[in-house]
């Protein structure tokens, strides 16, 4: 772990690295690819030479331009090093930034220990808090015996739960903080790693913030938006097989718009790939599509278990098979679900989903079933993905399964409200 925070110089030496890498890395190699198909008609007539003093002009070209980027980004690293750049996490949009680009290449970061990969935390006013006793007691000062755990999505982070909070006036934290006997925490991760992986860290944390908490834990309640859902069935089912004792006291897990059999857009970029690759013209930009982080892979069909994909390429297959997880048996399973269109069957809705998420994959249904026999799930029309961080139908329900003591189970098969 980095003790030295990422500056913003750190942000601009990974944007050259990768305008080199991607954008005249791709331009090059389409620029052969094309030039290959052209003198391959011109050589009966003129032979090689214009081919010849082509190549060497092109490589002249494009070997300085890299050239210029990558003494350009380790000139910058160095201005990092010495301490030149404001701390990029200092501001809301830095860290937005950082949450993003951790998303697309946060494996990639995370394997070249760089400033900018984030590790998991609980997470106040924008910053990290140690899971231990002393800084939990001073950042939850009014804690109380039941914790809801908020986990985001790909690409966003504990910030992104207040999404129209001007335009709504309050947010699911505040709500609960306000209107429960629950305390809200929120909780920052790196969504480019593999899911699996950020489910054992998060089973790692839940352990610590349990036994490091302020008063003694009677009750748990996860809350999971897109990727975050998939996170924390991961957390469980790690901490199940391992024994972990939190999962007893978890009575509630939400999931709003978790793609539990696969996302819409990570099958499409996947797709795309693959017919990319078809010509040398058009290969490069498959590359590019392939540069995606593994969370965003698992996405595909909703990978929860690293046995899922350990030692397969997953950008070259398609992968169906999913592990069967079972589900914690003393808890209630609430999987929200939204759509484009005003009803499940608009043309949006079926198309679309949420924009990224389709219906039937929010709740949780598949080829072969269910993937968590006895869930409820609610359903919101015409509202896409990330309204459902902040969406006040949404904090009602949050309201009412968390002050609810008994209730009984209801199954998909009873639909949506």
């Amino acid at each position: 772990m980095p003790t030295e925070p990422a500056r913003t110089t750190d942000v601009a030496a990974l944007a050259l690295d990768y305008g080199d890498r991607l954008l005249v890395g791709t331009a090059r190699d389409v620029h052969r690819a094309v030039a290959q198909r052209v003198f391959r008609a011109t050589r009966v007539v003129g032979g090689r030479v214009p081919e010849s003093l082509h190549d060497a002009v092109a490589t002249s070209i494009y070997g300085g331009l890299s050239g210029v980027l990558r003494i350009s980004s380790g000139s910058v690293r160095a201005l990092s090093a010495r301490g030149v750049g404001r701390p990029v996490e200092s501001s809301r949009l830095g860290r937005g930034i950082v949450s993003a680009v951790n998303g697309l290449i946060g494996d990639e970061l995370r394997l070249l220990d760089d400033p900018q990969a984030i590790t998991m935390a609980v997470r106040v006013d924008g910053a990290d808090v140690p899971a231990n006793g002393w800084p939990l007691t001073e950042a939850f000062r009014d804690a109380t015996s039941h914790v809801v755990v908020f986990l985001h999505g790909l690409c966003e982070d504990d910030e992104s739960w207040s999404i129209g909070l001007r335009v709504h006036g309050t947010t699911y934290g505040e709500r609960i903080a306000a209107e429960t006997d629950g305390t809200p925490v929120f909780v920052r991760y790196n969504t480019g790693l593999h899911v699996s992986e950020n489910g054992r860290h998060l089973d790692a944390l839940m352990r610590q913030l349990v036994d490091a908490w302020p008063v003694r834990v009677t009750r748990i309640t996860l809350v999971g938006h897109s990727m975050g859902g998939l996170v924390v069935r991961s957390a469980t089912n790690y901490a199940t097989a391992a024994g972990a004792t939190w999962t007893g006291l978890v009575r509630d897990v939400v999931c709003l718009g978790t793609p539990h059999s696969g996302a819409v857009l990570e099958k499409a970029a996947h797709v795309g790939s693959r017919v990319l690759k078809f010509l040398p013209e058009s290969r490069p930009f498959a590359r590019i599509l392939d540069s995606r982080s593994a969370g965003i892979v698992d996405l595909r069909h909703g990978y929860i278990s690293s046995d899922e994909w350990e030692g397969q390429d997953l950008t070259a297959q398609w992968g169906l098979d999913r592990i069967a997880a079972a589900p914690l048996p003393h808890a209630e399973y609430h999987f929200v679900a939204a759509t484009m269109g005003a009803t499940q069957k608009h043309p949006f809705s079926s198309v679309l989903g949420d924009l990224l998420v389709h219906f039937s994959s929010a709740t949780g249904v598949g080829r072969t079933g269910a993937v968590v026999e006895g869930a409820s799930f609610e359903y919101i029309p015409s509202a896409h993905h990330f309204a459902l961080l902040n969406h006040p139908r949404v904090g009602d329900w949050l309201v009412e399964w968390i002050k609810a003591s008994a209730r009984p189970r209801r199954a998909i098969a009873s639909g949506a409200r």
